[in-house]
């Protein structure tokens, strides 16, 4: 019989931390949600991510010796090889060697992930890229990102941030993006982009908002876009689909350089999936070679808002004992 194992994961985000213990089937025993109030600064964000680990732990009433290590999912720039997150504009920070610090409190050895790399950990152990060698994790949500498993293996890249996939470049002169680059697939399928469209669209059509579904008050945000465009108005609709079709053509590229068995598709605007799916299979159909595109298989995020935790404490897992190599990850 296998020896039982845990892992701790964290998802560490701008508007909330989630902590939970995970058994070897991805099942989370124990969690723990703070909120991260990134506005108090480094030192109080810290304090609560050490927090929610000690409650998890002690929650779940397992033996510390019986968990493997804590994986952290994060957003923006990390180095995964020395545990540091180098800069996360969500949270201000630059430099901040949180794994060092959670391995210092604990005693347990730290991994650290991009959070899209996480979520495609979970994917690929658990949910809708199970029995895959090859699938890639698109997640769309404030911004557009990606974490490739190729082979059996995750593609981490030089520091642990491959997967950048919402800044390669569909529009040579399109417009500037937050990160020094321009015509961004992030400025044309993201949430942030559908407001964006949104907003554009109102102001410049004479016709009134076609169904009147969505009464305009305050600032469109792209869950009241996506709502309102799944409830049947067309105005809204059209945009969602907009997106789609971009999401398709980052989806055709995809699939020329890594030559997937499936693209699972997550984040909070996939909850528009009933309108984006088909646009996306549709947009990456046309722009692939038959020979390529007939295998791949188009699907919808299996684990939803726990992939962060499940995927860093699968990162975990997939390592061997310590001081070996990894395995697979």
């Amino acid at each position: 019989m296998a020896k039982e194992e845990y892992a701790i994961g964290l998802d560490l985000g701008g508007t909330k931390i989630l902590a939970g213990l995970v058994d070897q089937d991805g099942r989370i025993i124990a969690q723990k949600q703070l909120p991260t109030y990134a506005e108090e600064g480094e030192r109080a964000v810290i304090e609560r991510v050490l927090s929610a680990t000690h409650d998890v732990l002690s929650a779940s009433g397992i033996h510390p010796e019986k968990v493997r290590g804590v994986g952290i999912a994060s957003a923006g720039v990390i180095n995964s090889d020395s545990g540091e997150v180098i800069f996360a504009s969500n949270l201000g920070w630059r430099n901040v060697p949180i794994g060092l610090l959670i391995e210092q409190r604990f005693g347990l050895p730290v991994r650290l992930f991009n959070d899209a790399n996480a979520a495609a950990i979970a994917e690929w152990l658990w949910g809708a890229g199970v029995g895959t060698r090859n699938m890639i994790y698109v997640t769309v949500s404030t911004g557009v990102g990606a974490g490739i498993v190729s082979d059996g293996r995750l593609i981490s890249g030089r520091d642990g941030s491959a997967g950048e996939f919402g800044h390669i470049s569909i529009d040579w002169n399109g417009p500037p993006c937050r990160c020094g680059n321009r015509g961004c697939l992030e400025n044309y399928a993201s949430g942030t982009a559908i407001e964006s469209a949104a907003s554009h669209k109102l102001v410049s059509t004479k016709e009134p908002v076609t169904d009147g579904i969505l009464v305009q008050n305050g600032e469109l945000t792209a869950k009241d876009i996506c709502e309102a465009a799944l409830a049947g108005d067309a105005f809204f609709a059209q945009i969602v689909k907009q997106a789609g079709f971009y999401l398709g053509i980052g989806a055709a590229n995809l699939i020329y350089l890594f030559n997937p068995e499936v693209i699972v598709f997550g984040g909070g605007v996939m909850n528009a999936s009933a309108l984006l799916l088909p646009e996306i299979e549709k947009s990456m159909r046309d722009r692939c070679i038959p020979g390529l595109v007939q295998g791949v298989r188009v699907a919808l995020s299996q684990i939803g808002a726990e992939a962060g935790v499940m995927g860093a404490a699968g990162g975990v897992f997939a390592l061997n004992q310590p001081g070996e190599k990894p395995q697979n990850f």
